[in-house]
């Protein structure tokens, strides 16, 4: 493939593909980086294609715009010296640009198709009203039910139902498709954490992810880690605590019923699109229900609202 730019030439034994994009929590990163650091993964190849990838921002950096950076699309290679099944990772800086991303899923399972993947892993965070405090659960979705079996033997949780934002999901549903096996372990994390870095999810899903693929790693570093992130969003936990004492009742019932959509809103963005996001923002209000939470999040991601709507967003659970 022009596409594929490699560097070596292995011969793998029956590899599974473990792939990772940025997510909320970072937990797909964190998880992944870790494991193939630990491993000493040996750098294969990168995707060179630029076409499902375009800026939606600038990074400032010692007061001074930087120029866009091109995605970084990195595969790396462990073989296992147990003869176990080789693991081969995909490891992409930033997710396609939005309705390109089943096209670039396709492309990737190819390439792994071409090197006799069977197995497709991904990692992806769950939000939910858990405690900071709390040790995280893992969910598992498979994309067969036949995995559901093997899958009962580890500590997991399954998803009954809903919707896994991005390419970390969307990987293993297209990976069905081509008839490659695929799970998806998602870490749960506190609402509030979606954007910040919430290591003690991805190291619930590192011990799962671990066992699936017959390997050991050591813990320590990022059990420290998590334990360090947990200081630093303790006084944001107290903070949204202390919010959530001392809002009205029906204030913000009262406030959601006032908002309109802006006559000078960014025009990239269809006024169709605002009007969706303010009625999902009155269901997560009203409902309180975590998936529409997550429904709404995965929406303000898509458009790149996040950071315009990130206070209202938090809003929804100061009374958690």
């Amino acid at each position: 493939m022009e596409q594929l730019k490699l560097y070596e030439k292995p011969e793998l034994k029956k590899p599974c593909l473990v792939a990772a994009w940025p997510g909320m929590g970072n937990v797909a990163l964190t998880a992944v980086h870790y494991l193939k650091d630990k491993l000493g993964a040996t750098p294969l190849g990168e995707l060179t294609s630029t076409e499902y990838f375009a800026p939606t921002g600038a990074i400032v950096a010692k007061q001074v715009i930087l120029p866009p950076e091109r995605p970084d699309n990195q595969f790396y290679y462990y073989s296992s010296p147990q003869c176990r099944n080789d693991i081969l990772f995909f490891i992409g800086s930033i997710q396609p640009v939005p309705h390109r991303e089943y096209e670039f899923a396709l492309e990737l399972l190819k390439i792994a198709k071409m090197w006799g993947v069977s197995l497709v892993l991904t990692t992806a965070a769950a939000p939910s009203d858990m405690s900071y405090q709390d040790a995280p659960r893992v969910f598992a979705a498979p994309n067969d039910p036949e995995l559901l079996k093997k899958l009962m033997e580890y500590k997991v949780h399954f998803m009954g139902e809903g919707n896994i934002a991005g390419l970390n999901g969307l990987l293993v549903s297209a990976a069905r498709g081509m008839n490659i096996d695929g799970i998806c372990l998602l870490g749960e994390i506190p609402f509030f954490t979606a954007q910040i870095e919430f290591p003690k999810a991805a190291l619930k899903v590192l011990e799962i992810l671990t066992k699936l693929l017959g390997v050991r790693v050591d813990f320590l570093d990022l059990e420290l880690l998590a334990a360090q992130k947990e200081k630093e969003i303790a006084p944001l936990a107290q903070i949204l605590s202390r919010g959530a004492s001392a809002a009205p009742e029906g204030e913000k019932e009262a406030a959601a019923e006032e908002k309109v959509v802006p006559a000078d809103a960014d025009k990239d963005v269809p006024r169709a699109v605002r009007m969706k996001i303010e009625k999902m923002f009155r269901d997560a209000e009203s409902d309180g229900n975590y998936k529409i939470k997550m429904q709404l999040k995965e929406e303000l991601d898509r458009w790149g609202l996040f950071d315009e709507y990130q206070d209202r967003f938090l809003d929804l659970f100061r009374r958690i």
